[in-house]
């Protein structure tokens, strides 16, 4: 009678759990660099918001509408990513806009350690409801 080949379930068993460990390491450390993408993705149309806003100050010399409103973000710069499921709300918070301030905030789709990001017009940069430090979320 021959040798018979395949594996042994002790051998297939280990398998298991050499792959278990592996995801289990994995994953989280995937799953917190996909969020710090869609950090930085936010990060990125707050700041072409802020330049928009800036353009509009220097054509009509105030950051309002014609109406003395807070203007309403055009298509794209309301949200992140610009395209497909949006992971960030970006607006004007209309009660810290004015003819010469104003105050974009990312607000986070799903609950996020980071928060709410906020931007003001000198450039300042905060967080609203977060766990994680300013620099670690903001960057450098």
């Amino acid at each position: 009678m021959g040798r018979q080949r395949g594996f042994t379930l002790v051998e297939i068993m280990i398998v298991v759990a050499i792959v278990a460990i592996l995801s289990s390491i994995a994953l989280p450390s995937y799953s917190e660099h996909v969020r710090r993408s869609q950090r930085l993705a936010a990060r990125a149309i707050m700041l072409e918001a802020a330049n928009w806003m800036e353009r509009r100050f220097s054509v009509h010399h105030n950051y309002l509408g014609s109406d003395n409103q807070p203007p309403v973000l055009p298509d794209g710069l309301d949200r992140s990513p610009q395209s497909g499921t949006a992971k960030y709300a970006i607006s004007l918070m209309t009660g810290q806009t004015h003819a010469t301030t104003y105050q974009l905030q990312a607000s986070p789709v799903v609950a996020d350690k980071c928060g709410t990001f906020t931007l003001d017009h000198t450039g300042a940069r905060g967080l609203i409801g977060n766990t994680a430090s300013l620099p670690a979320c903001w960057g450098r």
